[in-house]
């Protein structure tokens, strides 16, 4: 274990869009369920990439489904997630660990990550107040604040963020903003409801039948709703944003 770690600790946050996908899937892959979510988050992330560097650690990693966006930018990508979260995979990540008490030493970090993960947390401050305890002054987090999605692995899905709400909540736990970068917008939403229901279609003894024709209405809605949420975007109905904040040095 790197002396990054201070000791153990149970278990920590994940992610809606983790949960949605198991992994972001190809620029073309929209013949999969929720490329819609996939294509809107990871060029999200590509906007904000540069500012990661160093040291990053990805809070609720999952199965880490995003590291390669990050690929020759930080020189290690380090994940926690909890003992039982169903979205590993294959991956064990380098820690199990809460988001509110993550088990390295004070500034261990040059970058933290998180994604959608602060609806499933009862305190998010906590998490944000952990992320300034890790980074290095100077340091950057990555978080995403989701606006605008449906309820999800309820009961425990507690919460909804502007921009506005995101910026009280930052500058509480000692952050200073960056940038706001909008993921999606209402049509997006439409398109990933639709498409969540032609899944549910698309389950069971008939699946045989409707696996095909399902597919390619995935691909038909999908690139429809990718073009109506193009024309029609409006910033202040958006899934969520990603957010660049710096905890000052």
């Amino acid at each position: 274990m790197d002396a990054r770690v201070s000791g153990g600790a149970p278990a920590g946050g994940r992610s809606w869009w983790q949960r949605a996908r198991s992994g972001p899937g190809g620029r073309y892959a929209v013949w999969k369920y929720n490329w819609l979510a996939n294509h809107k988050i990871v060029a999200a992330l590509k906007r904000v990439r540069t500012h990661a560097r160093g040291e990053l650690l990805d809070v609720g990693c999952g199965s880490k489904p995003f590291a390669g966006v990050f690929d020759g930018l930080v020189q290690r990508y380090w994940g926690t997630d909890l003992a039982g979260s169903l979205y590993l995979g294959d991956e064990r990540p380098d820690a199990f660990a809460t988001a509110g008490a993550q088990p390295f030493r004070d500034g261990a970090f040059d970058t933290v990550l998180g994604l959608s993960m602060l609806t499933y947390l009862p305190q998010p401050l906590d998490m944000l107040v952990e992320a300034a305890r890790v980074l290095k002054p100077g340091g950057v987090l990555i978080l995403e604040f989701t606006q605008m999605v449906p309820l999800h692995d309820e009961p425990h899905d507690y919460f909804r963020f502007t921009r506005y709400g995101a910026e009280f909540l930052l500058r509480r736990a000692g952050f200073e903003p960056v940038a706001f970068v909008p993921v999606g917008g209402l049509w997006a939403r439409v398109g990933l409801s639709t498409i969540a229901a032609l899944n549910r279609i698309n389950r069971g003894p008939t699946r045989v039948l409707t696996e095909i024709p399902v597919r390619v209405l995935y691909i038909v809605l999908q690139l429809l709703f990718e073009l109506l949420d193009r024309v029609f975007f409006d910033p202040r109905e958006v899934l969520a944003h990603v957010v660049v904040a710096k905890r000052p040095g």
